[in-house]
């Protein structure tokens, strides 16, 4: 019933840019390495993959809004949005903390490794999202949720 750990580690040195904050590539990867762990908990893991099924990104939205440096511990939580059919939504948000350092907003596609078109997912696969998404739904929508860049609050 509430958002999944997802990753927790400490900012590397070598993430940081000319600003002395976290560049913002290590935001998307830190969101990517999330996605990739909620994959594994429904079951989309490293055999399933090789048996054709997997799911492509085909769209992200990261805000940031505040500063991590080199050694800040931080936090990634996940909520799953939508799981049913071929889609899976995710929201992550990114805390030092209990300050919210970045959000990311994540589609992916269920994929057909084989012909690289998108497909439904095994049926196991879907089960458990649709289950976390289920139990996400009673969470408040969270702030930013489908906005564009330059979109009014």
């Amino acid at each position: 019933s509430q958002p999944l750990l997802t990753q927790n580690r400490v900012v590397p040195l070598d993430w940081t840019d000319y600003n002395g904050h976290m560049n913002e590539s290590r935001y998307l990867d830190s969101f990517s390495q999330a996605t990739d762990r909620m994959m594994e908990i429904i079951g989309c893991d490293a055999e399933y993959i090789e048996n054709g099924g997997s799911y492509f990104t085909v769209e992200s939205h990261i805000r940031y809004l505040d500063e991590a440096h080199a050694g800040d511990a931080f936090q990634v939580k996940t909520t799953v949005i939508q799981g049913e059919g071929k889609k899976m939504h995710l929201w992550h948000e990114m805390y030092s903390g209990d300050r919210l350092l970045s959000t990311g907003d994540t589609l992916l596609l269920h994929v057909d490794l084989k012909t690289r078109r998108s497909s439904p997912p095994a049926p196991h696969i879907e089960a458990n999202l649709v289950k976390l998404a289920e139990a996400h739904a009673a969470l408040p929508a969270p702030e930013g949720l489908g906005r564009g860049v330059g979109a009014p609050r």
